[in-house]
């Protein structure tokens, strides 16, 4: 749960910080907890909530509508990364150099395995927002990969 903190703050005081919350949290409410979905799947998302509740505080990661600002961009096709020969180490490289919001819902979309849904409720966007998010954090992705 650490790793996930610390993947979305980029910061590892801060992520220890929100890990420690998070545990609080989840001992408090553990009464809460439906035992529908598993101890650590419900633990995991009180931490990737406490993170970006954190980045919001710190208003590092601004509340702003793509749909306002541009047009939807449509995938161009699927990169295998085993066929193209980058390395994980490479991957995690370039994904630091994104910017903000594309690193965090990357992280969670790819990394975390979260759907657009759960991820959209998450970070607080509408549906339509967050697939031009992926999507234009995966071809900022692509092109970062290409320069390294």
């Amino acid at each position: 749960m650490y790793h996930v903190a610390l993947r979305i703050v980029d910061d590892t005081a801060q992520a220890e910080d929100i890990m420690q919350e998070s545990m609080i949290t989840a001992f408090s409410k553990i009464r809460q907890w439906n035992r529908e979905a598993t101890f650590g799947s419900w633990l995991k998302r009180i931490v990737v909530n406490n993170s970006l509740t954190h980045l919001r505080k710190c208003s590092k990661m601004p509340l702003t509508s793509f749909e306002e600002h541009f047009e939807p961009v449509e995938e161009t096709g699927e990169v295998f990364m085993e066929d193209a020969g980058w390395t994980a180490q490479r991957v995690l490289k370039a994904m630091k150099e994104l910017k903000e919001n594309y690193r965090q819902v990357l992280t969670l979309s790819l990394v975390e395995g979260m759907d657009n849904e759960e991820i959209a409720e998450i970070m607080g966007i509408s549906h339509g927002m967050c697939r031009t998010t992926i999507s234009r954090a995966k071809s900022s992705l692509r092109s970062k990969l290409q320069t390294l």
